[in-house]
């Protein structure tokens, strides 16, 4: 009792001291978390749009939901890294649009009713997503009553997969639909808003016909080396300053230099997996059959058992690849190297292969069934009709007559002609060319029928070869990473600053990542690198990083430039600046030159100043190209300005100084019907228009906090 009594008397000290705890707790994870409410309350907001937020639940929503559509797309193959960063950067730019153009759209009156929508999907003027989407493969025409029965089917969920997938995708697939329809009429309002008048069309007809055959000379920006010319930072910072909208850049990027120490085996680790394959390799050469090498393989192999015969082409330069045709069936081939790995191969079986079969088939088509009542008789009469033709051996031919729903081979005996090699599905096909006999009976599925198929004649006459694959990849075991950190550890520790980093790092082949940007996830040499850019731009100048991984790669970077958004620094961007400033200070010299050597003709010129004379011929606007070998539109452009038969000079040109002399000149016959090139300018406002949303996004205040999160 005397402990409670203490206990209520310093209720008061207790409870602010939980109090303290649990803010001090809360700073802790405030100042720790890169969503913290301490950095701006971006704890559930991962930008604005012009104000309008784009919260962090919705983004990753979107993004699952794309991944989880490419993933479908891809029949279920796992999405790659790179693919899942060139995913969340589209939802992102997806985001910032819809925020951006949904104002532009509600200001100006444009909108995209239900009517309208149901008559892009599942009325008379299906929207080109659509038809893409529901055009069978097989036959390159679309099914309007597909898209019907695929919406009658929202919930049916194909089964295994989660509950409103189906649903889902749609919901997605429409938004999409909606999102193209608003595109559509906003380009279309700014397209008809504007008018091409004549003189436009028919000074795009003269550029285009207009040409002009020429003499050229030139001297060269190579006649004149760099050293040869003095340059000072001032005279670059000067060059700079008048050039400055040149170099102006968006958005910030970085510059670090960075060694690596590359995760390979080491020469034990390529023995220890070429003595786990001889350890095991009596056991494979005693399978007796195939279905005991898929079990062996199955359990001890890295790669898995298939029934493919390849021919020999197939195998590129392989050094094997003869023994693969030449030796006699079950002998087991190797160790050979292929792909990092070291593989034995047991020829499983040989044979002649046919480049095309003629086959028969009995289609089931699901292309009019519109319940799940429906689709279930249909597997139903699939699976019995089989039974009746594999087990009980019934005629064919009656069989396609009475239910294939093929329209064009029913009354040919299900005969659908000869079927050459991957014309088909891959799993019909494979089922087909590599497994079927001929005059067996055999079921297979498409995306949207399920068929039966025989083999009625064929014409084998290339060899080729199964295998069966006893195989080990050669990795670094943990002792060799041990190692190979051990190494980066050691540089780490003995190179703590600039310029220790850049002696040691020269001996080591030190890189150079250039102008990364913020929300980059790969870099060049480096691959997939997020950690790293994440370090680069929370890192100061100079800064030695600690060591990072990426692409089977430890990593050591120097922090070297910070570019920032805008005019950049002069040492950011030394070696572009003082290669433009170089190229103009040449053009001037080589200028002075071609003048104070000038003649009465471009013969003579060239003679003085010791260089060839070219002649070009039927040069264009359109197309400025020198006889095809040099693009030289400042060139063109002036031949087709100055007159017949007189020098002109000097033209700083892409190669260097030019002095041009016109021959003749074909000027564009006289013409009263531009209908062609007013459609064609009308096409390029099309396209620019289409590229509006650039336009509105530079217009927009956007903050971007996505570097909080990823």
């Amino acid at each position: 009792m005397a402990i409670i009594g203490s206990i209520r008397k310093r209720s008061g000290l207790l409870v602010a001291v939980i109090g303290l705890s649990i803010l001090g707790f809360l700073l802790m994870d405030a100042l720790n978390s890169n969503t913290s409410v301490l950095r701006g309350g971006r704890r559930d907001t991962l930008g604005k749009v012009n104000g309008e937020k784009i919260l962090y639940a919705d983004f990753v929503r979107r993004y699952e939901d794309a991944v989880s559509n490419l993933q479908n797309r891809m029949g279920g193959e796992q999405v790659t890294d790179e693919q899942r960063n060139m995913l969340r950067n589209q939802v992102w730019e997806d985001m910032v649009n819809e925020k951006i153009t949904e104002n532009v759209y509600k200001n100006i009156g444009i909108n995209v009713t239900s009517e309208e929508l149901a008559e892009i999907t599942i009325g008379n003027s299906p929207h080109p997503y659509i038809v893409q989407s529901f055009t069978n493969p097989q036959t390159g025409s679309f099914d309007a009553s597909q898209v019907r029965l695929f919406l009658q089917n929202l919930d049916n969920d194909e089964p295994g997969t989660e509950p409103g997938t189906r649903r889902k995708m749609w919901n997605n697939f429409e938004r999409e639909l909606k999102k193209d329809q608003f595109r559509q009429k906003y380009s279309n309002l700014i397209t008809k808003s504007f008018i091409i008048p004549t003189w436009m069309a028919e000074n795009s007809y003269r550029n285009q016909v207009t040409s002009v055959d020429f003499k050229f000379t030139y001297l060269p920006f190579s006649d004149i080396k760099d050293e040869d010319i003095k340059v000072t930072d001032d005279d670059l910072k000067k060059y700079l300053k008048q050039n400055s909208k040149k170099y102006e850049q968006e958005e910030e990027t970085r510059r670090f230099e960075y060694v690596t120490f590359n995760i390979e085996p080491s020469g034990q680790d390529t023995l220890a997996a070429l003595n786990f394959l001889n350890e095991k390799l009596a056991d494979f050469i005693s399978c007796k059959n195939s279905a005991d090498d898929s079990v062996f393989v199955k359990i001890y192999s890295e790669e898995p058992f298939s029934f493919i015969y390849h021919e020999k082409d197939y195998f590129g330069s392989l050094s094997v690849a003869d023994s693969f045709f030449q030796s006699p069936i079950r002998t087991v081939i190797g160790p050979y190297l292929q792909d990092g790995a070291y593989k034995y191969a047991k020829i499983t079986d040989r044979k002649l292969l046919s480049d095309s079969l003629r086959v028969s088939e009995i289609v089931f088509s699901f292309a009019n069934v519109k319940t799940q009542g429906e689709a279930e008789a249909k597997r139903k009469l699939f699976d019995s009709v089989f039974i009746q033709l594999d087990s009980l051996k019934g005629n064919f031919a009656s069989f396609a007559a009475t239910f294939s729903d093929d329209a064009n081979s029913k009354f040919k005996g299900g005969d659908i002609g000869w079927v050459k090699r991957n014309d088909k599905p891959e799993q019909y096909n494979n089922l087909l060319f590599y497994k079927a006999q001929k005059g067996k009976v055999y079921k297979t599925n498409t995306q949207n029928e399920l068929i039966i198929f025989t083999i009625t004649e064929d014409k084998p006459s290339k060899p080729g070869v199964q295998l069966a694959y006893f195989s080990k990849s050669i990795v670094p075991s943990p002792e060799t990473e041990r190692n190979i950190y051990a190494a980066a550890s050691k540089f780490a520790a003995e190179n703590t600053n600039e310029e220790k980093f850049k002696a040691s790092a020269s001996k080591l082949n030190v890189k150079v990542a250039d102008n990364v940007r913020k929300h980059d996830f790969s870099v060049m040499g480096l691959g997939n690198a997020r950690e790293v850019v994440r370090w680069a731009f929370n890192a100061k100048k100079g800064e030695i990083s600690g060591i990072m991984t990426a692409e089977k790669k430890y990593i050591i970077a120097c922090l070297t430039n910070i570019n920032p958004k805008g005019l950049p620094d002069l040492e950011s961007i030394k070696d572009r600046i003082k290669y433009d400033y170089l190229r103009d200070k040449k053009a001037e010299q080589l200028s002075k030159k071609l003048i104070e050597a000038k003649q009465k003709n471009i013969d003579e010129t060239a003679k003085k100043i010791q260089k060839e004379v070219t002649t070009a011929n039927s040069v264009t606007f359109t197309n400025p190209s020198l006889n095809g070998l040099m693009y030289e539109p400042v060139v063109a452009a002036s031949a087709l300005g100055a007159p017949a038969n007189k020098l002109h000079l000097p033209v700083k040109g892409n190669a260097g100084v030019f002095a041009v002399e016109v021959i003749s000149k074909k000027e564009a016959p006289p013409a009263t019907d531009f209908t062609s090139y007013t459609q064609s300018l009308k096409t390029q406002i099309q396209f620019k228009s289409n590229r509006i949303s650039d336009a509105l996004k530079k217009m927009a205040k956007i903050t971007d906090n996505r570097f909080d999160f990823f």
